[in-house]
């Protein structure tokens, strides 16, 4: 019997959803707060489960095709010097870098492409109301539709507020006493296909990984809880950081 699914959330989880369900013959929609897809986002290792899964949407190799081409892990001292490494293929399974090291942008675009043949893609809107009558669920939408399905996917990341509507007070973000800077930064001559991890004192750590679109994936790690830095502008995040990582 098909169903009537909406998924929301268009990154790794919803597309695959997407992919999966329409397969089976149930009429699909995707529904995503961007207006357009993104492929933005870092490192991703896939392992056990998620291999499988991709083994079995017969994308296993176009992911590894699309790998990040990082060899393996160091850890280096405060003059890059390397003092632990290990390298994935002198290891029997996988180590901190995984065989399937793809950046998240470009896994979620091998999935993207395959899930629009049998799913309905909306852009550019968000659910704003969901009412569950136990025989179908109403969705109203930011956009001012209202639809109903037979099933509600929500397939969005740790602060989904759509999670939020439909369980609410039960959703912990688990930041796990982390405050992380992301970002890329050109490649120079002495990178390699290492990622180079560097641990400092007082709970901080820098990182770099190199990628497959000719640049380096970096992040800056402290070990605390996000104290709000994550919704200052992007000048005042630099400052913060270079304050903190000055002794580094």
């Amino acid at each position: 019997m098909s169903h009537r699914i909406l998924v929301s959330g268009a990154s790794i989880a919803g597309n695959t959803a997407a992919w999966w369900l329409s397969r089976l013959g149930n009429d699909v929609t995707l529904v995503e707060r961007a207006s357009e897809f993104r492929d933005g986002g870092q490192n991703i290792d896939v392992r056990g489960v998620g291999r499988e899964v991709l083994r079995r949407m017969g994308l296993e190799q176009a992911a590894l095709d699309r790998g990040t081409g990082e060899k393996g892990t160091t850890w280096v001292d405060d003059m890059g010097e390397v003092v632990a490494a290990f390298e994935t293929d002198e290891l029997e399974g996988d180590g901190p870098t995984a065989e399937m090291e793809i950046l998240r942008g470009d896994l979620a675009r091998l999935l993207y492409e395959p899930a629009q043949e049998g799913a309905t893609f909306r852009f550019g809107d968000t659910i704003e109301h969901i009412d569950d009558n136990n025989e179908r669920v109403c969705v109203t939408f930011a956009s001012g539709k209202t639809e109903s399905y037979d099933l509600v996917i929500v397939a969005e990341g740790v602060g989904s507020k759509t999670r939020e509507l439909v369980f609410p007070d039960e959703n912990d973000p688990r930041w796990m006493d982390l405050t992380i800077a992301y970002f890329t930064i050109p490649r120079t001559p002495d990178d390699n296909r290492m990622w180079r991890w560097y641990n400092a004192t007082g709970g901080r750590s820098l990182s770099l990984r190199p990628d497959n679109h000719g640049t380096i994936r970096a992040n800056l790690t402290i070990q605390q809880a996000p104290g709000g830095e994550q919704d200052w502008d992007a000048d005042r995040q630099k400052a913060y950081m270079r304050e903190r990582f000055a002794d580094a």
